[in-house]
């Protein structure tokens, strides 16, 4: 979807961290589908965010679907242009590499970018491609691995992110590890709650 131009940036801006603010509260990221949709509803009629938007473009409730709410979860990862309206956050690749895939491994500073969120990691000598996301979307994860990490001479790896211990289905975690070593990729598990934003 277009950005819609006509929306002034101080007028977005505004929105945005109002949706965000709610985002936060609400656990946005957990929420089943029908809820999701009735905040839709509820931010449509909001007039401070429906009301306000309704002014510039024809459509508010396609707009806050498909322009600020599709990129929350890139702004939890401090990614994209709205990361600086999110209260909360994940811990960046530098402080889990490390300690997920050994600590041999470190953050190579800038290059971290997304779709799926990526970053290299190196042991000082060889480099690899490591990408994260949570369990659900393992088989996205392994095809950017496998495409992306072939640039690599390092093993591609994998981080499936969950916020705490009790989230690891041991079962699926040795089916993800069985899949990755098929193919060449190292699959782990990463711990990574939200923290508030400093």
């Amino acid at each position: 979807m277009p950005t819609a131009p006509n929306i002034p940036a101080s007028v977005r801006d505004e929105v945005v961290k109002l949706l965000y603010a709610d985002a936060d509260g609400l656990d946005w990221e957990r929420l089943p589908a029908q809820t999701k949709t009735a905040y839709y509803n509820r931010w449509v009629d909001d007039p401070a965010i429906g009301g306000l938007l309704s002014r510039f473009i024809p459509n508010p409730h396609l707009w806050i679907k498909e322009v600020p709410l599709k990129e929350y979860a890139r702004a939890l990862e401090n990614m994209g242009r709205f990361a600086r309206f999110t209260a909360m956050h994940y811990a960046p690749p530098a402080d889990f590499i490390g300690p997920t895939f050994g600590l041999e491994w470190q953050f190579v500073p800038d290059s971290e970018a997304d779709k799926p969120p990526h970053c290299l990691a190196t042991d000082g000598s060889t480099t690899r491609y490591v990408c994260w996301g949570p369990p659900n979307q393992f088989k996205d994860l392994l095809w950017a691995a496998l495409t992306a990490g072939t640039k690599q001479r390092g093993r591609p790896g994998i981080a499936l992110s969950v916020r705490s211990d009790a989230e690891i289905d041991t079962s699926d975690r040795r089916r993800n590890q069985g899949i990755g070593e098929r193919c060449g990729i190292d699959v782990e598990i990463v711990v990574r709650p939200l923290r508030q934003r400093r």
